[in-house]
């Protein structure tokens, strides 16, 4: 059997995730997860100690989501974006927005969307902790003329 070159496996039956390369023989990340009373998962960590922008921290995610829909939360994920302690010269929040994340904070969103379009980083020092969340990812109920259209098609 053949080992995928990317694996996350959970080691002690807990909710620590982590990734290694199959491929390197090297250890990429970890994740701390676990569901939540509002039928959610809730990332408590995401880290990876690899290069960065290879995908890892996106794979983690898709896991998550995937977690998500097993438990019957339709991919729903909230976690806590800091750039404290781990990077605090590159703050998460631009990452997981791209991912799809959101937050109730509508003007950090409008900062960090700004910052995104113009291709720019966030200033570390002027980021809060912002808890962001990933919606549902259930088909929105359709009107009774969107129903009709899609008879029609």
């Amino acid at each position: 059997m053949k080992l995928p070159e990317i694996l996350i496996y959970n080691p002690y039956g807990t909710n620590l995730y982590k990734m290694i390369s199959t491929k390197e023989k090297k250890f990429l990340g970890r994740m701390i997860i676990h569901p939540n009373i509002n039928h959610q998962i809730e990332i408590d960590e995401l880290t990876i100690f690899s290069r960065r922008r290879q995908g890892y921290g996106t794979k983690f995610l898709d896991f998550a989501k995937n977690l998500s829909r097993q438990y019957g939360y339709n991919g729903h994920m909230v976690l806590n974006a800091s750039s404290t302690p781990y990077d605090p010269q590159n703050p998460p929040h631009i990452f997981y927005r791209k991912y799809g994340f959101t937050a109730d904070n509508q003007k950090m969103i409008r900062k960090i969307d700004k910052c995104i379009k113009k291709g720019k980083q966030l200033d570390a020092y002027q980021t809060p902790a912002l808890i962001m969340y990933y919606p549902d990812d259930k088909p929105k109920k359709q009107s009774f003329f969107e129903k009709i259209k899609t008879l029609f098609r």
